[in-house]
């Protein structure tokens, strides 16, 4: 999972609008490729990432809202602190007030902080840090198409990623790369399981954010 945090000068909101920055979900890849060079001179973003293992180790929204902060936490260091910050807006997952509680404490006191459904559809910065996301999402799953093969996009609805899933528990492999408490995972007969009771993972990049 790749969550992006993405900040801009409020005059320079139109220049994301000019270059075609909108749902990321109504875009190609190609368009997403494209735009992301573009805004990459607007704004300035950054992102966080959770493995697999991650998020088998607890529950989703938790390992969100952890993210959400540390990608934030980041860009407020490159742009200079908290307060150089009026407003934050979040697509809403989750409960919002959790979301604004962890962002409050990356030092966001005085910022006014949106959770709001839909946001990537109704605002350009929000859609701007999703299209990041699933940028580099689309960048790194490349990469692991040449190391494990995997075909399709990743998500439960594509047929080529079930396929593929298929293919890889009828040969009782267990790649690193796949979430098994994620419900396909069972549906498709494959080593799924429950999530663990155990303290939640952290990485390496949660203690340097």
């Amino acid at each position: 999972m790749i969550v992006a945090a993405f900040a801009v000068d409020e005059a320079r909101i139109v220049d994301l609008e000019d270059v075609g920055v909108r749902d990321s979900k109504e875009l190609t890849r190609e368009a997403r490729a494209r735009i992301y060079k573009e805004i990459a001179s607007i704004g300035v973003f950054t992102v966080a990432s959770a493995s697999p293992q991650e998020i088998d180790s607890e529950n989703l929204n938790r390992v969100t809202a952890r993210k959400v902060r540390l990608a934030v936490a980041r860009l407020l260091k490159v742009i200079g602190g908290p307060e150089k910050v009026s407003l934050v807006i979040v697509d809403k997952f989750g409960d919002a007030g959790s979301v604004k509680a962890a962002l409050r404490r990356t030092g966001l006191t005085r910022a006014e902080i949106r959770v709001e459904e839909k946001a990537d559809a109704r605002y350009p910065v929000v859609a701007a840090a999703s299209i990041v996301a699933k940028h580099v999402r689309d960048e790194r799953i490349e990469v692991l198409r040449s190391l494990y093969g995997v075909r399709g996009s990743g998500y439960p609805s594509d047929p080529d990623t079930e396929s593929w899933l298929r293919e890889v528990f009828n040969k009782g492999e267990t790649p690193p790369i796949i979430r098994y408490t994620w419900s396909t995972v069972k549906r498709l007969g494959g080593p799924w399981k429950r999530k663990s009771k155990v303290r939640p993972l952290r990485t390496l990049e949660d203690y340097l954010g």
